[in-house]
């Protein structure tokens, strides 16, 4: 896993072991930023189920002015950190950019927030699709937002995107409805 783009581009990402986590691929990525263009330069983000940190340190690569990134699994919050040093470095960023925070984004007061963002990123476990597409959507997401806020989901093909609300509208799908996990 590498960054795919931008100042960073070709530096090489730690992923954290175990089952807990599921990076999104450098083809994901790599699509959905180029399908961004430059409207993720100067903008704030947030990373929510970070994992690895992936979709926000390739913004932060090309041009995003700052990133929060929120994840309850130690072991990920340190591959987050070892990955932004590297990305910080590389793409010659201020270190106030980034912000790590440990959080259970499934508990009420862990979901609460004061500042919205340009662009969320939100890729959970795909299992709590399952068990909680309507607050992922619809209740978190939510929280970190304004009307301009740019909502970036990875989920299984098969979510029904009629569980977003209208608060959300559906701009762009990358890759096909029914295919793939």
């Amino acid at each position: 896993m590498r960054i795919t783009g931008g100042k960073a581009r070709g530096i090489a990402l730690k992923s954290p072991n175990g089952q807990n986590t599921r990076p999104a691929t450098d083809r994901t990525r790599e699509s959905l930023f180029s399908s961004l263009a430059n409207s993720i330069e100067d903008v704030t983000c947030v990373d929510l189920f970070a994992g690895s940190g992936s979709y926000g340190l390739e913004a932060l690569s090309r041009g995003a002015k700052s990133c929060l990134f929120i994840e309850h699994n130690r072991t990920a919050i340190e591959c987050i950190k070892q990955n932004a040093q590297t990305v910080v470095k590389s793409a010659e960023l201020k270190s106030e950019a980034i912000q790590i925070k440990q959080s259970d984004l499934l508990k009420a007061h862990s979901a609460s927030n004061q500042q919205s963002f340009d662009f969320i990123f939100l890729d959970p476990p795909y299992a709590l699709w399952e068990s909680h597409s309507d607050y992922l959507l619809n209740n978190l997401a939510i929280n970190y937002a304004d009307e301009s806020t740019h909502l970036i989901l990875e989920c299984p093909s098969e979510l029904a995107l009629n569980a977003i609300s209208s608060s959300w509208s559906l701009l762009k799908r990358l890759g096909k409805e029914g295919k793939g996990k």
